[in-house]
């Protein structure tokens, strides 16, 4: 167990502000700092960083917490791995280094499983049994060499072979459900995950093992193309990336986003050493984040059937948000890298990835495709979209490209920018009015899992939430308050338990800080926790007397639906409370 002290100078050396502004890219906004979310896509910054409170709030999806909290969240993290990440960040020695609590121990042993299960499926490739998926790789076009070195294999075709093999080796069936590479049938046992496919190890930046890829590579197999690791303690696919740990080691700042597994390592054979695929239909903001840090261009390469081509329209705006430079490979004659390097080779590809369009290039063709713009009624429909696209643009890409589309109509350019210009207007009223609707449910607590009684109490509420900004603020005046309003008398049971928390914190002889409150409390509540000490709604000490009136006054008031329920006489009393404290 780290101790307070240990934790607080974590804290105090790692300034909250300079840590996020490595993940993202921060302005001052007065006393704060603002960004884009990197949890969520959005393209009007939300994000808060509070260096007077140590902490940060997303408006957009209500993300918050202290320096740890984000760490946790960035990195994929527990809670004490996020405190050695910033320890280690600080130069700082973790106490008792030698000693694993229950989850650091758990993702060791699901990174050794990880590891043993994938030896087993590598020496089953070449067993006897493994024949078939052997010729498979090997009809793919796939060296000997090539496959030990993306470490590729074959599950057995039977119901629990890896998971004799790994309870063999001493690890226990709960080891095994938490790696995903076994879940428990209806008799209590566990069935291998994976079953007669074709293996492919993902691998994190470290080396290390942390999920797989099964594909089918015959008919013959029951179930769907491919089976996949689900989300463990070691592995979020979301973070990911297939074969970022050879693609990193090349000297290019230039990577190759493909689409699947034998794409990537089909271009990895072919000599392109930058080739990485996501795992999923499109990139997700982090994934970005760890192209950016081995990369300034995107090449997406992707298969141009429908799916591949929303893939590619969904991914472009999310890459460039991160600040990367955007490409578009169209490929020709094959349906993908793969099949184009065994048709035509590697000299052809490589021309192919010289040749491609940047993202606006691309976008403006894929729009130009829906449309006949030989006809007046496909030129309008055509200029309402391309300049509907252009609204988003800077104010430079607009006036280069709403040229070559003028050209392209035959009209004047004048005309396609006053479109643009009247789209992007509209644009950015409608990205503010849904900022402020967001906003506003938030503050109003409306369908809020968090404090469910705070849209049916909502002065009550915002007085309770008022109050603990003000005592976060003024923690001197937190005796008095217990002294006056004890938390029983709190209206909602979430506001009551942070009241309760203040206390106790207060009257251990602490500081009540975003650290100590958010190891009460679930991630969900400390976001909310952390947006409630950061508003701005009540910032004068003096009025947290008024306040604590309100609190009680509100809890006395019988609400319509519980005065509903009393009898007169009942109702009668309440009323006369009332008055007394009124008079």
């Amino acid at each position: 167990m780290l101790s307070q002290e240990f934790i607080n100078e974590v804290k105090e050396r790692n300034d909250i502000t300079d840590v996020i502004s490595g993940y993202v890219s921060l302005k001052r906004s007065g006393r704060n700092s603002k960004g884009l979310c990197p949890f969520h896509s959005e393209k009007t910054p939300s994000f808060t960083v509070y260096p007077d409170t140590a902490s940060f709030y997303c408006f957009g999806c209500q993300a918050g917490g202290d320096v740890i909290g984000f760490i946790r969240r960035i990195e994929n993290l527990d809670y004490v791995e996020a405190v050695k990440f910033l320890a280690n960040r600080a130069g700082l020695t973790m106490p008792e280094e030698g000693k694993n609590d229950g989850l650091t121990h758990m993702r060791l042993r699901i990174r050794e499983q990880n590891r043993e299960a994938g030896r087993f499926f590598y020496r089953a490739l070449y067993s006897p049994a493994g024949r078939q998926a052997l010729e498979y790789f090997h009809a793919r076009g796939l060296s000997d060499e090539t496959i030990r070195r993306f470490g590729l294999g074959w599950s057995p075709d039977g119901w629990d072979q890896l998971a004799r093999h790994l309870s063999g080796l001493g690890y226990k069936k709960d080891e095994i459900l938490a790696a995903d590479l076994g879940y428990t049938s209806r008799k209590g046992g566990i069935i291998d995950r994976f079953r007669n496919r074709v293996m492919f190890p993902i691998i994190d930046l470290q080396g290390n093992v942390v999920a797989f890829g099964g594909r089918k590579f015959t008919e013959e197999v029951v179930g769907g193309k491919y089976v996949n690791t689900s989300d463990t303690l070691i592995y979020k696919k979301t973070n990911h990336l297939f074969a970022m740990n050879i693609a990193k080691n090349s000297k290019s700042r230039e990577l190759i986003l493909c689409e699947g597994y034998m794409d990537v390592i089909a271009l990895h054979q072919a000599g392109f050493q930058n080739a990485v695929a996501a795992l999923g239909t499109a990139v997700t903001p982090q994934q970005a984040r760890v192209l950016h840090k081995y990369a300034d261009r995107v090449v997406l390469s992707q298969d141009g059937d429908e799916a591949g081509q929303k893939s590619i329209a969904r991914s472009i705006p999310i890459m460039k948000e991160e600040g990367l430079d955007v490409r578009v490979l169209e490929i020709t004659g094959a349906k993908d890298p793969d099949e184009f390097i065994r048709k035509y080779g590697p000299e052809r590809f490589k021309m192919l990835l010289d040749g491609c369009s940047n993202d606006i290039e691309y976008s403006i063709m894929r729009i130009g495709t829906k449309y006949d713009t030989s006809t007046d009624d496909g030129r309008l429909h055509y200029l309402r979209e391309v300049c509907d696209y252009l609204s988003g643009l800077g104010t430079l890409e607009r006036e280069v490209y709403a040229g070559r589309i003028a050209d392209k109509l035959s009209i004047e350019k004048s005309a396609v920018l006053s479109q643009a210009d009247a789209s992007a207007r509209r644009r950015l009223k409608a990205e503010k009015e849904k900022e402020f609707r967001e906003m506003a449910k938030t503050t109003a607590g409306i369908g809020s899992k968090v404090n469910p009684e705070r849209s049916a109490n909502f002065k009550a509420s915002n007085a309770e939430y008022a109050l603990l900004a003000i005592l976060f603020r003024h923690q001197n005046l937190i005796p008095a308050a217990a002294k006056t309003l004890p938390p029983e008398q709190f209206v909602t049971d979430f506001g009551r338990r942070i009241y309760s928390q203040f206390i106790d914190i207060y009257d251990s002889g602490q500081e009540v800080s975003v650290s100590l409150l958010t190891q009460q409390f679930s991630e969900t509540e400390n976001s909310e926790i952390v947006r409630i000490i950061n508003s701005d709604d009540a910032i004068a000490s003096q009025d947290y007397l008024t306040l604590i009136d309100i609190i009680k006054n509100e809890r006395m008031t019988p609400k319509p639906q519980e005065a509903a329920k009393l009898s007169t006489d009942e109702l009668l009393e309440q009323i006369s409370r009332l008055k007394k404290k009124k008079g």
